[in-house]
């Protein structure tokens, strides 16, 4: 069941990609305390880099000291300017001016200041970024594979470049940003005390709310994206696995399904999206509305010990009246305090968002140093499982993800482990140190041992290859109570041929792996030549070891590079030859750019018989003494089989090289020097094929189950005699055609090709069904066999109709497919693949895909048929158990899942594309049995495709397919009396003792290799759909997408204006506050008469001026309170309006384009990518709010803002209004920076996604194939690959630092001078035109335009690029209205009464 090897230990021992994260089914689990590195550790991989990053992290904080002055200068500034400028009118321009060049200065400093900051910083996490990728990186080359058994290989791959991010941000940009903000905060405390420690004190009582609004501000701001995108993770995720799965889910039918559950997905995410809609707005209000409380307090407080002064003494509390003393308590001193604490908490705010950007980093350096840390010699680990970890990890025991959720404890692990019973499972616990708890432990990471970075232990020359094994003894480390190898030993002679077989879980790949050396074994000991394989060198041993497995990892280099990973300073001699040995040299020769030739991801532009091959070259070049070959050719049709074994044999003849084989189709092993069989972790059988064959053996009982009792007879003559022509003529293939098109009278055609031609779409020039003829019967079993490539698989699709024929028709009971209904029609037919796709559900509702409204009993029937309902009650949860893409249940599990899926809607054609070939003995026997059960029922037609052509004997009809067209028809006997028959070739090639000489192949595959091999043809399919799709743009239709939403637009909109109007308002606000504080109080004397005003006494003038400020301050006080209350109901309005509709409109988006999207036919799908296809989905749905919410608020409030405050300056002092028209476009820019830099900046998310040559695509391809790489020593060259691909990366880094604090610096800078320029206007206007302005024109003309240009800037940070939105609009559009050649989910077409056409 799901304890065996094969689902297990093959995974830890040689699968490189198999470590997958944990199933979405999983509850979820209490957010724990992230564990931080040290301030010391993330700061060394800066400290490290040398005395030039230290020195500019020394110089750059320095920088960050001094720009962090800039706002406590400016609160100085301000303070006294105001002063300077009232008294213009009377005193001249002489303080005005020099006030001017003062803001100038102060702006020029702000810039270079800022410059020398960003520019320092930026290149700091340049180089310590790329440190800690690096160190990083070769930490997890350097560990051994046990390490990555117990971790998420994948999460690992994916965290690096993410993490790294987090760590540039850290200490780069926001790190200074800290020291800045930090030196503004604790110097804008210091100067409002030194101006007015009493109001320091009230507003600092102020301040905590300002902060906390703030913080919620930019938290809110800045994790937009992040929230989009963990609320639209499931839905991403649906979408992502049925489009990966796309003909699965067509063949099911569950088109209606995935959309139902991808609707409930953006359901819930609209529900989330939209619950924080109200916070989000109030936060946005509050950080605006809690400033105004401050002017409010400041109003009230401030003007209240000057009017008293005033009222007492007579002074002038403006600080600007000559011959007048100044208040103790001046407006200059209580402004400044005002700014200086305003200003403090503004950094104080930024202090602690740049804080948390430095913890980010210390979590990412944590996560980095766990194996950076782990050095050769630590100590036993072991890994607790902790309690929100489900159930489905225990599955088969298969358990890898370990991200975040593993506690652990490297002490001695003798003591204190407790083996308990856990539903029939025995469950390992042991004690916690940490908090003394007894917790089931996950894994058991061994003692690090296995360097392959060390230059210790022997290196001999003179390998021979004889290998012993002594007792050995071994369990991985994520299985501690379930052993694999049991006192294993054998002993393999140098130079000898040795097969391992036997059953799943017996030990077989675990034999490869510790010759490896990937493990050392728990006890006993494996000697090589006599030397005991831990006193090897582990770089040494393993470049003397070749390795090819079932499916060979590729790299996205060329053939040349590929091959050259096997020895990376091979000639191109050497390299050609391994080539030849491998059978490769011929069809590498046949592409146009030859050895250059680019692999694809994975090998994705070969075949898997090119793929093979050059694997084996890979491994020849560089000339290994032991040859380990597990599964090696496994996964291949016949003919590609034979190719490769004789490859494999023309080695083994030429190099006496001592090989290991691995092998479940017996046929291949016959010829070994020795078997061994394996059951149990031991070798309970040696001997030769023969010498096991002649005794009642588990191996006899293997090969004549895997034979079928021996049904290999063959009546024709020697094969040698044979040549290597076609075994068909034209005129045998029109008589074939004839044939297999009349069929015979005793029964309906059920399923019939006529003439069909056919042609994929993105190879529209390379012909795969030429003139296809086939009469399929009712009830008939028919197989389809050939090799590969030649057009069986595609007779599936046809079926399927995944595709249509270029020319002729498939029918179905005389109805051309076309006509009928494409639901109902796929409704009769069951489709069963090699890899069958589970999704993330339970076994029950796995099943009812196959039909959705399925009983209980009905789901346990069909799992009954298909022999899948003994193990299904194994299970804890047993029908109800959790599954994913990558479940935890061993092959045979899955494909038996599959089959019951495929018969619960009781097809009545079973289509079986390889159902079998990727299975072991064991597993395959059961899933033959089921289909076995199936077939004799006599209730389906089964058309079945097998390599393995022990599986298609009993067939009532075989097809063999060659060139697109049916050579051969008949059974099994009739086509073996075929003299020179393609079918019988076939079935000796399956034979061990079949060359390609004998059976006439080679000759038959080199002649056609230029047409098999054909290079990718390029097609300009891809720009004639970007200009469709840019044609699909309509701005008018992009409008009415929101049309559904104007009600929440309007509320939006009166929100949008409230909001708007807070900006210039506030300036109004501002401006009277300033004036109440700087009221003008003229010397009076009783003595000589001169009492300003026509006033009696001093004291009357006193009592007066100080009567009016008091009143003044109160009537401002509630203008305050007024605007904080329509700044908080505006805000709300606003971001709850906006977002609803925003939201409104992207759920709408979304689910029509999906189901526009599962409309397609699967040519479409065959020219997208799935990341490209379910990126542009989530992506460009999401831009699309920027014809709903997005533009809207921000035209609203921009409108409301500046229009409001042009209009409020005009009237007050027109020509200044005309400035500040001309200086609207500066300050809009500087503000928008300033506005990002103070209200927080949307990050996005991180993305692990990159081209396959960045370093992020090298860290992806290195680890998710590490066992390869570690096989071949790689570990150097990747590391160098990788250190010379991040060095490529940003070339131009220190300009675009440079850059980035250049623009950092210009915000201040521009608002400097033109603030510079606006306080010189404003003071000659009042000095010039004594009689038109007074110094409140000036401030309400000033402020009201000033404050309006925040409105907008913050009003548009946010605002998406044009045309990045249009390029997604017209996506969207042509998705939606392009029509589906094949729409599964049409309502046309017959459907027909079966019965009757029985």
């Amino acid at each position: 069941m799901a304890g065996d090897e094969e689902a297990n230990g093959k995974d830890a021992a040689m699968n490189d990609t198999n470590h997958s994260t944990a199933s979405s089914t999983k509850k979820k689990s209490k957010a724990k305390p992230q564990q931080l590195a040290t301030v010391g550790e993330t700061l060394s991989f800066v400290w490290e880099c040398g005395s030039k990053v230290r020195f500019l992290l020394i110089f750059g904080s320095f920088a960050a000291m001094l720009n962090g002055l800039v706002y406590p200068i400016l609160a100085y500034l301000f303070s006294s300017a105001f002063a300077d400028i009232s008294s213009a009118e009377n005193e001249g321009l002489k303080q005005v001016r020099e006030l001017a060049y003062t803001f100038m200065l102060v702006g020029t400093y702000a810039l270079i200041c800022a410059t020398i900051q960003g520019w320092c910083f930026e290149i700091v996490a340049y180089y310590g970024s790329q440190a800690f990728r690096l160190q990083w990186f070769r930490a997890l080359l350097r560990q051994d594979p046990a390490y990555f058994d117990v971790r998420d290989i994948g999460g690992l791959a994916a965290q690096i470049g993410p993490n790294a991010g987090k760590f540039r941000r850290g200490v780069g940009r926001k790190m200074g940003e800290g020291i800045q903000f930090f030196t503004t905060g604790v110097g804008g405390l210091a100067y409002a005390f030194f101006s007015s420690w009493r109001v320091a004190l009230v507003i600092l009582a102020i301040i905590p709310f300002v902060a906390i609004a703030a913080m919620a501000t930019v938290f809110y701001n800045q994790s937009k994206g992040k929230r989009a995108a963990a609320s639209y993770k499931t839905a991403g995720s649906v979408a992502y696995s049925t489009v990966s799965a796309i003909r699965t889910v067509l063949s099911l039918n569950a088109i209606p399904s995935m959309v139902e559950r991808y609707q409930e997905a953006t359901s819930e995410a609209y529900e989330l999206a939209t619950q924080v809609l109200i916070k989000i707005g109030f936060a946005n209000g509050s950080m605006l509305g809690t400033f105004l409380l401050l002017y409010a307090a400041l109003t009230l407080y401030g003007s209240a010990l000057l009017y008293r002064d005033v009222e007492d003494t007579g002074c002038d509390p403006s600080d600007g009246v000559s011959g007048n003393d100044t208040c103790d308590n001046s407006a200059p001193a209580v402004f400044g305090a005002m700014l200086g604490v305003a200003f403090a908490g503004q950094g104080i705010s930024q202090f602690g968002n740049a804080t948390e950007a430095f913890t980010a980093a210390r979590v990412a350096v944590f996560e980095a140093l766990a194996a950076i840390h782990r050095l050769p010699g630590a100590d036993e680990e072991i890994i607790f499982k902790e309690e929100e970890e489900s159930d489905a990890d225990e599955l088969g025991n298969t358990s890898h993800s370990g991200k975040g959720k593993d506690t652990k404890e490297s002490k001695d692990t003798s003591a204190a482990l407790v083996a308990l019973a856990d539903g029939g499972k025995s469950v390992q616990f042991g004690k916690d140190e940490k908090d003394g708890e007894m917790k089931p432990i996950k894994a058991i990471l061994p003692k690090y041992e296995i360097d392959a970075f060390s230059n210790e232990g022997l290196k001999p020359t003179d390998i021979q290859g004889a290998i012993s094994f002594q007792d050995v003894e071994f369990n991985y480390p994520t299985r501690v109570n379930d052993p694999i190898l049991q006192g294993l030993s054998t002993e393999i002679k140098a130079g000898s041929t040795v097969a391992f077989v036997g059953p799943s879980g017996g030990g077989k790949s675990t034999v490869i792996a510790m010759i490896e050396r990937f493990y050392d074994p728990s006890k006993g000991s494996i000697l090589l030549d006599g030397t005991n394989l831990k006193d090897i060198n582990v770089k040494h041993l393993r470049s003397s070891i070749g390795y090819v497995g079932q499916e060979p990892t590729l790299f996205a280099t060329s053939i040349r590079g590929n091959i050259r990973y096997g020895k990376p300073d091979a000639t191109d001699e050497e390299i050609e030859e391994a080539a030849r040995l491998a059978n490769a040299h011929d069809f590498i020769t046949s592409f146009t750019e030859g050895y250059e030739t680019q692999c694809g991801d994975k090998g994705s532009q070969l075949s898997g018989g090119q793929k093979q091959r050059i694997a084996i070259a890979r491994v020849l070049v560089g000339n290994p003494k032991i040859l380990l070959l597990d599964e090696a050719t496994s996964a291949l049709d016949a003919e590609s089989e034979l190719v490769v074994q004789d490859a494999l044999d023309n080695i083994l003849e030429k190099k006496k090289i001592t090989t290991l084989v691995v092998a479940h189709r017996l046929s291949t092993i016959r010829n070994a020097d020795e078997i061994n069989v394996i059951v149990g972790g031991k070798v309970v059988e040696q001997g030769t094929h023969d010498e096991l064959m002649g005794m009642q053996s588990y191996y006899r009982r293997l090969v004549d189950k895997q034979e079928g009792g021996g049904g290999d007879s063959n009546p024709s003559s020697n094969p040698s005699s044979r040549g290597p022509s076609r075994s068909n003529s034209a005129a045998d293939l029109a008589k074939m055609d004839s044939s297999v098109m009349m069929g015979r009278a005793d029964g309906a055609p059920h399923i019939r090709f006529r003439n069909v031609t056919f042609a994929y779409p993105t190879r529209p020039k390379k012909t795969i069904l030429n003139k296809f003829n086939l009469v399929v019967k009712q009830g008939e079993t028919i197989a389809l066999v050939g090799p590969s490539g030649q057009g069986k698989s595609t007779t599936v699709g046809m079926i399927e109709r995944f595709y249509d024929p270029t020319e002729g028709t498939v029918e179905y009971f005389g109805t051309d497919i076309k006509d009928l209904n494409v639901a109902w029609y796929r409704d009769q037919i069951g489709y069963v693949g090699q890899e069958p796709t589970l999704f993330n559900d339970t076994i029950a509702n796995n099943v009812a895909y196959g039909a959705p409204g399925a009983t209980r009993e009905q789901i346990e029937e069909a799992c009954k048929q298909a022999n899948a309902h003994d193990f299904i009650l194994e299970f804890n949860e047993g029908y109800e158990t959790p599954l994913g893409e990558k479940t935890a249940l061993s092959g045979g599990q899955k494909q038996r899942i599959a089959i019951a899926r495929a018969l619960l809607k009781s097809p009545k054609v079973l289509l079986l594309d390889e159902a079998t070939s990727a299975l072991d003995n064991e597993s395959e026997a059961l899933v033959q049995e089921a289909i076995d059960k199936l077939i004799s029922s006599g209730e389906h037609t089964v058309l079945m495709i097998a390599h393995r052509l022990s599986t298609v004997r009993g067939a009532d009809k075989i097809a063999v397919v060659a060139d697109g067209k049916v050579v051969e028809f008949g059974s099994h006997d009739e086509l073996l009396l075929k003299e020179d028959g393609r079918y019988k070739r076939l079935n000796e090639s399956s034979k061990r003792t079949a060359t390609m000489a004998s059976t006439g192949l080679k000759q038959t595959i080199m002649s056609t290799v230029d047409e098999d091999e054909e290079e990718e043809e390029k097609h300009d399919w891809e720009k004639i759909e970007a200009e469709l799709q840019e044609k699909a743009f309509n701005m008018q239709r992009a409008r009415e997408l929101a049309s559904p939403d104007m009600f929440f637009i309007c509320i939006g909109s009166i929100g949008a204006v409230m909001a708007g109007g807070v900006f210039p308002m506030w300036g109004v606000l501002f401006s009277e506050t300033i004036n109440i504080l700087y009221r003008r109080v003229e010397p009076c004397d009783n003595a000589l008469g001169e009492i300003p005003g026509g006033f009696d006494t001093c004291e009357d003038y006193w009592e007066d001026s100080a009567d009016d400020m008091r009143d003044s301050s109160f009537t401002v006080a509630i203008f305050w309170g007024v605007v904080f209350v329509g700044c908080i109901i505006g805000n709300i309005l606003t971001f709850w309006g906006f977002g609803m509709a925003s939201e409104r409109m992207n759920k709408r988006i979304r689910d029509s384009t999906f189901s526009a999207l599962l409309r397609q036919e699967v040519a479409f799908f065959d020219k997208h990518s799935v990341g490209s296809i379910t990126s542009q989905l989530q992506d460009d749905a999401a831009k699309l709010h920027a014809f709903s919410g997005e533009p809207i608020r921000a035209f609203v409030v921009a409108s409301s803002s500046v229009l409001t405050g042009l209009v409020l300056s005009f009237i007050f002092m027109w020509p200044f209004a005309l400035l500040a028209i001309g200086c609207v476009p500066l300050m809009g820019f500087a503000t928008s920076i300033e506005m990002k830099q103070f209200l927080g900046e949307d990050e996005g998310t991180d993305s692990a996604a990159d081209e396959l040559n960045s370093p992020g695509g090298i860290i992806v391809e290195t680890l998710l194939n590490i066992r390869t790489v570690s096989a071949l020593t790689l570990e150097e060259q990747r590391f160098a690959d990788y250190e010379k691909a991040l060095l490529n990366s940003e070339p131009n880094h220190r300009f675009e630092a440079f850059m980035g604090g250049v623009t950092s610096g210009l915000s201040m800078f521009i608002q400097q001078w033109i603030n510079a320029l606006q306080m010189w206007f404003g003071g000659w206007l009042l000095f010039t035109f004594p009689e038109d302005y007074e110094f409140n024109d000036f401030l309400i003309a000033n402020f009201a335009v000033l404050f309006a240009l925040f409105g907008l800037g913050a009003a548009f940070q946010d605002v998406s690029d044009s045309n990045a939105v249009k390029v997604s609009a017209g996506r969207i559009f042509y998705l939606l209205d392009r029509v589906s050649a094949i729409d599964p989910m049409s309502e046309e077409g017959k459907k027909l009464d079966v019965d009757v056409s029985c």
